[in-house]
């Protein structure tokens, strides 16, 4: 070959490099040029002195800002129904690091949660630690205006006093709990929040100083949401305001509750089920990729307690918690069952089964999926028994419309505690096998209690029949533990955790082993799972 035709071949790719760069920024752009940015308002002060939700520690102890804003604009519907364009005023709170170095590029932003009527964001609660550790940014977006006022309840103002508006709205609701500080949100309805949403992406892709993110450039915008919020994602692609604003690089759907699913997904996109979501298929696709988790409950003991706490120092005069206390609460509700009998036996507290590491995990190998492009592996299905998947098949659905876009089928939901086949210790056959159901030492039940599922330990002979020494017991959670994280279904770091409270635990009896009695490998554990 010439040298001339060498340098023409070299030039040729440079060019064709160089469009091809040209045109990824081009569709980068063209990508959310129609989705017009929201005005933004920081909100600085209300009547109560923290925000709705905020966190139950200061961000500051951990290298972050938490910062509030309304933001403000004309929304599309989207839906079965035309309806005209309505301005809307919703809310958004964000959550970065402070040293922009520490920046990991990733934005993660949950779809608020208002099954309840109170704006609750479930997944920062497991999420925050993690993505606290990565550098990532975190926001919630209230597009809901059951979170605002309450359900049916728009919240338009009756009277105002100075800065204060006296609406029609639910005492348990933003409105209701600040009227100053959220006195000015109106959000118009279901079929608008999809837009909303849309727009609170637009915001964030603004990389200028005075931006949400102070100037932070994100590199992947990545949605999520649980339950009620998780059927608002999918309606989000199936009604069509993915497709049309183009903001969302992954989505993260979890727990959607039965819902039926997107015809197609335009960018990746992982379904999260826990077991009341139990399906008889697992559909993966090119952009879609699905996991069904044996043992997991709706909502966890961690989840549970912690929002609890947060709304307790929200709405009290409660000292927020020391960074030390946080990371001890965060360890103390980690548990999964092998210390002994708790609450979560009955139905006074949700399930220990760990849900939180199945959220890191999704988290994780979403971002390794739009960073490498390699896919999260798919699990198979949970097992259902014949009641279960005469239910799955039945071409009787009957829905309940009480959220956004819908609801679950009543005859799946109710059939859901007793649907699925179980192994001789009573847990979920098929599906992602963490380490506590490889290695159980509890009984798991997700679908009980209304979502929130049990625990019920397994008897001291059970145990020792499974594990004769603490030295089995500990090798098997490695063997299990290095499994998962293989896999990519548990992170190394939560994949350390498991193994620290392994060691902890005297399984095979209740109660807790010294450092000094455990078996070697205890000693460094990171060393044991690498």
């Amino acid at each position: 070959m010439s040298r001339g035709t060498i340098t023409r071949r070299v030039r040729g790719g440079v060019i064709a490099g160089l469009m091809l760069v040209f045109a990824l920024m081009t569709c980068a752009t063209a990508a959310y040029a129609d989705v017009p940015a929201p005005k933004l308002t920081e909100i600085t002060h209300g009547i109560k002195p923290r925000p709705w939700t905020g966190m139950p520690f200061d961000p500051i102890r951990f290298g972050y800002t938490q910062t509030e804003y309304l933001i403000s604009g004309t929304a599309r519907a989207f839906g079965r129904q035309a309806l005209p364009p309505s301005p809307y005023t919703a809310r958004m709170m964000v959550y970065r690091p402070r040293d922009p170095a520490r920046f990991s590029g990733d934005v993660v932003v949950e779809w608020s949660n208002a099954s309840l009527q109170l704006d609750l964001s479930p997944e920062f609660s497991w999420l925050r630690a993690q993505t606290m550790r990565n550098g990532d940014a975190y926001v919630v977006v209230t597009s809901q205006q059951a979170s605002a006022c309450g359900w049916f309840l728009a919240g338009q103002p009756m009277i105002r006093l100075g800065d204060l508006t006296v609406a029609p709205c639910t005492p348990i609701s933003m409105k209701g709990y600040d009227p100053v500080r959220y006195g000015g949100m109106y959000l118009p309805g279901v079929a608008y929040s999809f837009d909303i949403f849309s727009q609170a992406g637009r915001a964030l892709r603004n990389a200028s100083v005075g931006g949400p993110l102070g100037g932070l450039k994100p590199k992947h915008l990545i949605a999520i949401g649980i339950s009620q919020s998780a059927m608002a994602l999918d309606n989000y692609i199936s009604f069509g305001a993915d497709d049309a604003a183009r903001i969302y690089d992954g989505i993260i759907i979890d727990s959607d509750i039965a819902q039926q699913l997107p015809e197609r997904y335009r960018v990746p996109t992982l379904h999260i089920w826990s077991e009341e979501s139990a399906r008889s298929t697992s559909p993966q696709g090119p952009n879609h990729r699905t996991w069904s988790v044996a043992g997991a409950p709706h909502i966890d003991t961690f989840s549970w307690l912690t929002t609890v706490d947060g709304i307790a120092r929200n709405t009290s005069s409660r000292p927020l918690q020391t960074a030390a206390q946080t990371l001890a609460t965060e360890r103390r509700l980690s548990e999964y069952g092998q210390s002994g009998p708790s609450g979560s036996a009955s139905c006074l507290i949700s399930s220990q089964f760990q849900r939180r590491y199945v959220v890191d995990a999704g988290l994780s190998a979403m971002q390794k999926w739009l960073t490498t492009g390699v896919a999260p592996k798919p699990t198979p299905p949970l097992k259902l028994n014949p009641l279960g998947q005469s239910a799955a098949d039945s071409p009787v659905k009957i829905a309940t419309p009480i959220f956004v876009g819908g609801g679950p089928d009543i005859v799946r939901f109710l059939t859901a505690p007793i649907a699925l086949a179980k192994d001789g210790h009573g847990n979920a056959l098929g599906g992602m096998r963490l380490p506590q159901i490889a290695v159980p030492v509890a009984r798991y039940d997700g679908a009980l209690c209304m979502l929130f599922g049990t625990t019920v330990a397994l008897e001291p002979a059970e145990l020792a029949r499974l594990y004769p020494t603490h030295q089995v017991y500990v090798d098997k959670m490695l063997a299990a533990t290095q499994a998962s994280i293989a896999d990519g279904f548990l992170t190394p770091y939560d994949g350390r955790e498991q193994m620290r409270m392994a060691c902890d635990s005297a399984i095979p009896r209740w109660g807790f082993t010294p450092p000094e009695a455990q078996p070697a490998l205890c000693r460094d554990i990171g060393a044991a799972l690498s």
